[in-house]
């Protein structure tokens, strides 16, 4: 690759992600079905022609959108902790994603909106908490002694429960600012789990 190629190409890189950030803030605001390709190539300071050199169709740009912020949240996963860990890795994250206001609305609203089937999101949304909830529930069960746990409740309850409870409080401190500590609830139902942990997972 000559001089010139890596240039253009390292323009054409700074230009896509240029697309994606203003894409990602007029998405948080508007959601997506209230915002156009010419709404993100005009703030881009772009022609629409050149948005679609990027990104072939608005879904095709709404599905980069939320890999870049899965990207940014989840790191590296190979290298995740695991067992109880992985539930106190799970709140932090939580607390990171609390100073980042606008990757939060940007979730709270796709994610309302995706219900539907017909919404371009929707099958990334139904994966995405298939995943979550198998990857939470096999975790969960290195850390609970599951005979210790209630008749009728299973791990695979119990992680349904954190991510929506995550969600919702996600939903709260969107509606009601300063009114609720999500962190702090979470943390708080996590203690709730204490009585079922594994004697190799309880804290010192």
């Amino acid at each position: 690759m000559t001089t010139g190629e890596r240039r253009t190409r390292a323009h054409g890189d700074e230009r896509k992600q240029l697309v994606l950030d203003v894409a990602t803030r007029l998405f948080s605001e508007r959601g997506f079905n209230r915002v156009s390709i010419g709404d993100v190539a005009s703030a881009s300071g772009l022609s629409q022609a050149g948005l679609l050199h990027h990104f072939p169709s608005k879904k095709a740009l709404l599905l980069a959108v939320l890999q870049e912020r899965d990207h940014r949240r989840d790191g590296a996963r190979d290298a995740a902790p695991h067992g109880l860990d992985f539930v106190t890795n799970f709140v932090e994250t939580l607390e990171e994603n609390e100073r980042q206001p606008e990757l939060m609305r940007l979730f709270a609203i796709l994610s309302s909106e995706s219900i539907t089937a017909e919404h371009p999101a929707h099958g990334w949304f139904v994966a995405r908490y298939e995943d979550l909830i198998a990857l939470t529930t096999d975790e969960l069960r290195n850390a609970i002694d599951t005979d210790s746990l209630p008749d009728g409740i299973d791990v695979e309850t119990i992680a349904q429960w954190l991510i929506a409870l995550a969600d919702g409080l996600r939903q709260q401190s969107l509606l009601l600012p300063g009114t609720v500590d999500r962190v702090a609830a979470m943390r708080a139902f996590i203690g709730l789990l204490r009585p079922y942990l594994r004697r190799t997972n309880a804290p010192h």
